[in-house]
């Protein structure tokens, strides 16, 4: 059964696709209690409700922050949910862009313009055994394979980055305003390094001539 509530920026949620995990009472919980439920600290849950978490009832006049726990989860899930989905788009524009730019060079274009097709498919065999070479020497590494490891490399640096500030809060003690300088610098590292990622794919590779230039190394 559906329970949808309205967000602040109008959005409605559907509470129930993303319930609470087995054996976890929804309850109303104040601002500390939400923190220590989900393992942040309140700086968080303040952060979280400037990006629309949704909240009971707002604190006024010593009157605590109210918080629906279901809710709080539901949004939770839904944001992650949405920037899995963001990200696996881009990846495909990406693909599907890859695949639309892709061109000879001038340079192989011209090569190629006096082969027969039987020279082509020569050259074509040539290019698939020197490329499978390359492979099983550890000079070339197939795509799905290094994107499943940036993924991966992605996810636990965006998860480090995330809790930094919390751990840093707790272990050492930070004010809030040394703590809202570390969520601003871990957000100015979270972009430098999409926007570092997203020149390294948007330049063409190649893989060095067996004659020329150190083994195992390629054009990035």
């Amino acid at each position: 059964m559906s329970h949808l509530i309205t967000l602040a920026d109008g959005e409605v949620l559907d509470v129930s696709a993303w319930p609470l995990p087995d054996g976890v009472e929804d309850f109303v919980l104040n601002r500390s209690q939400l923190a220590k439920a989900f393992t942040v600290t309140e700086n968080t849950i303040t952060k979280w409700m400037g990006q629309g978490m949704p909240a009971l009832s707002e604190g006024q006049n010593g009157v605590a922050y109210e918080f629906q726990l279901s809710h709080c989860h539901a949004w939770r899930q839904a944001r992650d949910d949405k920037a899995r989905a963001r990200k696996q788009r881009g990846d495909q524009i990406a693909a599907q862009a890859a695949l639309a730019f892709r061109n000879l060079d001038a340079d192989q274009e011209e090569a190629e313009a006096g082969l027969t097709a039987e020279e082509v498919r020569k050259w074509s065999q040539a290019e698939y055994e020197r490329n499978r070479l390359a492979e099983q020497r550890g000079d070339l590494i197939r795509a799905d394979r290094t994107r499943a490891v940036m993924e991966e490399v992605l996810v636990m640096t965006a998860t480090s980055l995330e809790t930094l500030p919390d751990y840093l809060e707790m272990k050492f003690g930070l004010s809030t305003e040394q703590v809202a300088q570390v969520v601003e610098r871990t957000d100015q590292l979270r972009d430098e390094i999409k926007a570092k990622i997203d020149d390294l794919l948007r330049r063409p590779a190649s893989v060095v001539a067996f004659g020329g230039g150190r083994q195992g190394e390629m054009d990035i």
